[in-house]
C-alpha cells in the first residue's frame, strides 16, 4: 500500500489542516486497488513497500514500468496511474497529478467503471487539500463515496472514507465525519488490517472529545493501543496513549492522564523520528507528539465554534512549541487563538493575533501553508462581519494561488526540457557507441552487412518513435498550459461561487459601453447573517448559487447581465437608457423571482432583496458617481419591508444629506455639550422612590430634538457607542452625587443599545467608568433589550456575568416585545423584568393584556426577578398591578422625565416624611 503521506517534506507541506487524511494507511493507491491486482499492480505495490516514505524514489522506480502498465490496461493501468498521481502530488507537481486524474476520469466514464472515477474523484479531493482547498474537495469527496460504494473493495472504501470524513471535519461537519470515519473503522475491520483501523479509531477520538463523548474517546484510545499491538506498531501505541491523556484530562481524570503522559512518553523514547505522520511503512504515526495532537484538538474545536476550547489548545500549542523553537508551529497556534478570538466575538484581538501568525508564516515563505492559512482567516472574518478585511485577505489569497499554480507550471516545462537534453545526450552515446562498434568490426563488415543495415533501420525507427513520443508529450504539456491560462482568465473574471461575472467583469463592460446611456442596479439580500445562522456557511453558499440563478434568469429577460460584487451583493447593468417603464419591468422582475421560497437543507427559505438603481448620464456623468447613487437608492430600499426596489431621485439624495448633516450636529452637541441626561422617577409598591430611569435629551439650536428621530440615526452610524459611553458617566456620577448629599442610594437604569452591548470595547468601558466616577456599582442597573442578548446568546450570558461579577444591576428592557427563550432567561443573570409600555396602555380594557401582565409577574418572581411596569399613567392601572405584586412602577402618574435639579427635589421630598416620623 503507498504511504504517500509519510513523504519527507517541510512543515508546510504536511498540511496541519489535512493531518486526519494523512493518517491513511493505502494512501493513493488504497483508492484503486482491486480485490485481485495483477502482476504490475503488485509490482506497484511492492515499490511502495519499499520506497513508502520517499516519493522521489517511488517516481524514479515507478517510470520504467509505465509502458508495461499501459500495455496491460484495465486494474493494472488505474493501480499505476493512481500511485504516479499521488507521489507527484506529494512532491507539489499538481500539473502531473492532474493529468493522472484526467485519464483516470476518461477510463471511468469510457468502461463505466466505478471504481476507476472513484480514484479520480477522490485524488482530486487530495490534490484540492494540498493547496488548502478543503470546500472545493469536499465538493469531489461527496462524489467519490457512492462510486466507491458501488465497489466491492475493502481498500478503496476505507481510503474514500477517511479522505471524506477528514474533509467533513475540516468544513465544520463534525457529525458526518464521525460517521463516514466510522465507517472506515468497520472498512479496515473487513481486510482484517488491524493498523488501518486503529488509526480510524485514532482519527475519532479528538472528535469524541470535541462532542464532548469523553467516555467513547476513552474506549476507542484503549483500542488504538491494542490494535497497534497487534500490528506491531510502536508509534501507534504513544499516539493511543497521547489521546487517552487528553481524554482523561476532559472528563476531570488527572491521575489517569498523568499516567497515560507517562506511558507516551515511554512508549515514545524508541520511536524513530521521522516528518511523516504514517507508520504503515516506518514512519511516526499521526499525533505522536504531543505538539501535533494541541494543535488539531484546537482547529477542531474551531470547527466545533467551541471558541474557548479551541483558544486554551492553542495557546498550550503555542506555548510548547516556543519552548522547542518550532516557529511554524507557534505562528500556526497564534493564528488558531485569533480565529477564536473572531468567533468569541473579539474582532481586534483576534485579528492582531492572526495577523502576527501570518506575518510569521509569510516571513517563511509565501507557499501553501501560507496560503491554508490565508483562506481560513478570511473565513473567519467573512462570519465575524468583517467583509472589507475578509475581501482583502481572499484576493491576496487568490494572488498567491496564482502564484503557486504559475511556478508549478514553470517547474513542469522545466523539467520537461530537462527530460528531452537528458534523453538526446543518450542518444548521441549510443549512436558514438555504435560507431565504434563499427569500426572495430570494419574488417568483417562485408559479411555482416546485410546484419548491419537491419539494425541501423531498427535504431533509427526507435529514434523516430522516440522523438515522436517526445513530440506528442511537449504538444500535451502546452495543451495543459493552455487550458491552465484559460482557467486562470476565467477565475479572474468569475466569482468562485455562483459562477457569475465579478466586479472586475462588470468595470470592463461599463468601460465598453464608451458614453452610451445604460441602468445600474445594485441589489442585497436582507438579513443574510441570520439564515446562514440558521443553516450554516456551506449551505449559505448553496442558497446564494439558486439566488443567483433566478436574478440571473430574470436580468437576462430584461436585457440586463448579472454581477455578484462580493458577500450578498450583487449588480446590473441594462444597456439602455431614458426609458423609466422599462427599468421598472426590470426590476419587478428581480424582486418577483424572490417571492418564492427556496429549499434549503430539508426546509423552505423565504428569501427577501432591497434593490436600488440609478441612470447614466441621467443622474450623474461618471460611472463612480452613478454606482455611488444607486447604492443610496438600494439603501432606503433595505429599509423597507419584504423585497423593494427604489430608483434614485434628488429626494433620496437629500434625505442621505439630512442624515449626513444630523450627524455632524449629534458630534458637535457631543463635544459642546448640548446632550442633557433627564431622570424619570421609579416608585416602589410601597410609595417611595426606589430610582431613576436615565433618559437623553438633545437641545439643538434652542430646540429639543426628539429621540426617537437621533437615537436610530446615531445607532445606524455607529456613533451610539460614544454617546452611550457619555450617558453612562454622567449616571454614574449623578448617581454618586446623590449618595454623597445623603439622599440614600437610589438606583439609576442606564439604557444599553445593541450596538454598544455588542461592541468589543464595552467592558473595558464600563469598568473604567465606574473606576474614574468611584460609585456604589450596586447604584447601577444597565438595561438592556431581548435582541441585543439574543443576537449570540452564547457569549451574552458570559458577557451579563461579567457585568454581575462587577457588582452591577442588569434589567431586561422592553420585556414581551422580542423573543427571549425561557430558557435563556434562566441562565441570565438578571435583576429585573421590565414590562414594556405597549401592555401597560391596555390594562383592564383588555383582558388578553391584562392575563400577559400578570403572568409576566409571576414568571419573574417565580425565578427570582424583580418587575417594573413602565408607562403607568392611571390610578387604575396603578391599582391593578399592586394587587399582582408588580415591585417598582414608572410612568406620568408619578414623574416625568426632568433635569437633575429637578429629580434632586423629588428626592428630598420623599425623605422629608421619612425625617419627620424618624
Amino acid at each position: 500500500m503507498l504511504s504517500f503521506a509519510c513523504f519527507n517534506k517541510a512543515p508546510w507541506q504536511r498540511r496541519v489542516a489535512a493531518g486526519c487524511l494523512l493518517l491513511l494507511v493505502g494512501g493513493a493507491l488504497a483508492l484503486a486497488r482491486p480485490a485481485q491486482a495483477g502482476e504490475i499492480g503488485a509490482s506497484v505495490f511492492a515499490i511502495e513497500a519499499r520506497h513508502g516514505n520517499e516519493p522521489a524514489s517511488v517516481i524514479t522506480e515507478l517510470r520504467p514500468i509505465e509502458a508495461l502498465a499501459r500495455a496491460s490496461g484495465g486494474d493494472d493501468l488505474r493501480i499505476f496511474l493512481a500511485a504516479w498521481g499521488y507521489a507527484h502530488a506529494a512532491i507539489d507537481k499538481p500539473a502531473v497529478a492532474e493529468a493522472a486524474i484526467e485519464e483516470l476520469t476518461e477510463i471511468g466514464r469510457r468502461t463505466e467503471d466505478a471504481a476507476a472515477l472513484a480514484s479520480a474523484y477522490t485524488l482530486k479531493a487530495c490534490v484540492l487539500q494540498f493547496s488548502g482547498q478543503v470546500r472545493a474537495a469536499f465538493g469531489w469527496i461527496e462524489s467519490a463515496v457512492p462510486l466507491a460504494e458501488k465497489v466491492n473493495s475493502p481498500d478503496l472504501s476505507y481510503w474514500v472514507d477517511m479522505t471524506a470524513g477528514d474533509l467533513a471535519t475540516l468544513n465544520g461537519q463534525i457529525d458526518e465525519g464521525i460517521r463516514l470515519l466510522e465507517a472506515a473503522a468497520q472498512a479496515a475491520r473487513t481486510g482484517r488490517n488491524p493498523r488501518r483501523e486503529a488509526q480510524a479509531y485514532q482519527a475519532l477520538a479528538p472528535l469524541r472529545i470535541v462532542k464532548g463523548d469523553t467516555a467513547s474517546a476513552l474506549v476507542e484510545s484503549r483500542r488504538v493501543r491494542e490494535l497497534a499491538s497487534r500490528a506491531g506498531d510502536v508509534a501507534l501505541i504513544t499516539s493511543g496513549w497521547i489521546m487517552e491523556a487528553l481524554a482523561s484530562e476532559a472528563s476531570h481524570q488527572p491521575d489517569r492522564a498523568d499516567h497515560a503522559r507517562q506511558q507516551a512518553a515511554l512508549t515514545g523514547s524508541v520511536v524513530r523520528p521521522a516528518s511523516g505522520v504514517n507508520s504503515q511503512m516506518g514512519g511516526t504515526s499521526w499525533l505522536s507528539t504531543e505538539l501535533d495532537t494541541l494543535l488539531t484538538m484546537s482547529t477542531l474545536y474551531l470547527g466545533h465554534r467551541d471558541y474557548p476550547a479551541a483558544r486554551e489548545f492553542a495557546l498550550r500549542a503555542q506555548r510548547l512549541a516556543d519552548l522547542r523553537q518550532d516557529r511554524g508551529t507557534a505562528a500556526r497556534a497564534l493564528v488558531n487563538q485569533g480565529l477564536a478570538e473572531l468567533g468569541a466575538g473579539h474582532v481586534l484581538t483576534g485579528r492582531q493575533l492572526a495577523d502576527q501568525g501570518l506575518s510569521t508564516l509569510g516571513n517563511a515563505g509565501r507557499n501553501a501553508e501560507y496560503l491554508i492559512q490565508l483562506n481560513r482567516y478570511a473565513t473567519a472574518l467573512e462570519r465575524a462581519g468583517q467583509a472589507a478585511q475578509a475581501l482583502d485577505r481572499l484576493r491576496e489569497a487568490l494572488l498567491l494561488e496564482t502564484d503557486l499554480e504559475r511556478r508549478d507550471r514553470h517547474s513542469t516545462v522545466v523539467a520537461l526540457q530537462r527530460e528531452s537534453s537528458f534523453q538526446q545526450r543518450q542518444r548521441q552515446l549510443e549512436q558514438l557507441q555504435h560507431d565504434n562498434e563499427l569500426q572495430a568490426v570494419e574488417i568483417s563488415r562485408r559479411k555482416n552487412e546485410r546484419a548491419l543495415g537491419f539494425l541501423l533501420v531498427v535504431a533509427m525507427a526507435i529514434g523516430i518513435v522516440a522523438a515522436w513520443r517526445l513530440y506528442l508529450r511537449s504538444l500535451d504539456a502546452n495543451r495543459r498550459l493552455a487550458l491552465n491560462n484559460d482557467a486562470l482568465e476565467f477565475a479572474s473574471t468569475h466569482d468562485k461561487v455562483t459562477g457569475l461575472l465579478n466586479r472586475r467583469a462588470m468595470e470592463a463592460d461599463i468601460a465598453s459601453l464608451g458614453g452610451q446611456p445604460y441602468c445600474a442596479v445594485t441589489l442585497s439580500v436582507k438579513q443574510f447573517g441570520l439564515i446562514v445562522g440558521s443553516v450554516g456557511h456551506q449551505l449559505g453558499d448553496t442558497l446564494l448559487c439558486q439566488i443567483a440563478t433566478r436574478l440571473d434568469d430574470a436580468a437576462t429577460r430584461h436585457d440586463g447581465r448579472l454581477y455578484r460584487i462580493d458577500g450578498v451583493t450583487f449588480a446590473a447593468i441594462y444597456r439602455f437608457g431614458a426609458d423609466v417603464p422599462r427599468l421598472h419591468r426590470g426590476l419587478e422582475a428581480l424582486t418577483e423571482a424572490m417571492e418564492m421560497p427556496f429549499e434549503i437543507g430539508h426546509q423552505d427559505l423565504m428569501v427577501s432583496i432591497g434593490i436600488g438603481a440609478s441612470e447614466y448620464p441621467k443622474d450623474a456623468s461618471s460611472h463612480d458617481e452613478v454606482a455611488r447613487l444607486a447604492e443610496l437608492a438600494k439603501l432606503q430600499a433595505q429599509a423597507e419591508p419584504g423585497n423593494s426596489h427604489v430608483v434614485y431621485d434628488a429626494r433620496i439624495g437629500e434625505g442621505q444629506r439630512d442624515k449626513l448633516r444630523m450627524e455632524s450636529r449629534m458630534n458637535k452637541a457631543l463635544e459642546s455639550g448640548d446632550f442633557e441626561v433627564f431622570y424619570q422617577g421609579q416608585r416602589a409598591r410601597g410609595g417611595g422612590i426606589k430610582g431613576f430611569e436615565a433618559l437623553l435629551r438633545w437641545h439643538d439650536d434652542g430646540k429639543m430634538v426628539s429621540p426617537a428621530h437621533f437615537i436610530p440615526l446615531a445607532e445606524e452610524t455607529g456613533l451610539i457607542v460614544r454617546i452611550g459611553a457619555w450617558v453612562l458617566r454622567q449616571s454614574c456620577l449623578q448617581a454618586r452625587a446623590w449618595a454623597d448629599a445623603g439622599l440614600g442610594a437610589p438606583v439609576v437604569a442606564v439604557n444599553i443599545s445593541p450596538r454598544q452591548f455588542n461592541h468589543p470595547e464595552f467592558m473595558t468601558t464600563v469598568r473604567e467608568t465606574l473606576a474614574e466616577t468611584g460609585v456604589d456599582p450596586a447604584q447601577i442597573e444597565l438595561e438592556i433589550t431581548e435582541g441585543s442578548v439574543m443576537d449570540d446568546a452564547e457569549a451574552s450570558v458570559a458577557r451579563l456575568h461579567a457585568l454581575r461579577a462587577l457588582g452591577l444591576q442588569l434589567a431586561i428592557d422592553d420585556f414581551g416585545t422580542g423573543y427571549a427563550s425561557l430558557s435563556y432567561l434562566r441562565r441570565f443573570p438578571l435583576n429585573r423584568l421590565k414590562i414594556d409600555r405597549s401592555f401597560i396602555s391596555q390594562l383592564g380594557a383588555s383582558e388578553q393584556d391584562d392575563t400577559i401582565v400578570r403572568t409576566v409577574i409571576e414568571l419573574a418572581h417565580s425565578l427570582g426577578l424583580s418587575v417594573t411596569a413602565e408607562g403607568v399613567e392611571t390610578p387604575a392601572q396603578q391599582n391593578l398591578l399592586d394587587g399582582w405584586g408588580c415591585d417598582i412602577v414608572q410612568g406620568f402618574l408619578h414623574s416625568r422625565p426632568a433635569p437633575a435639579a429637578t429629580a434632586t427635589m423629588l428626592l428630598v421630598g420623599d425623605r422629608q416624611p421619612a425625617l419627620a416620623a424618624a
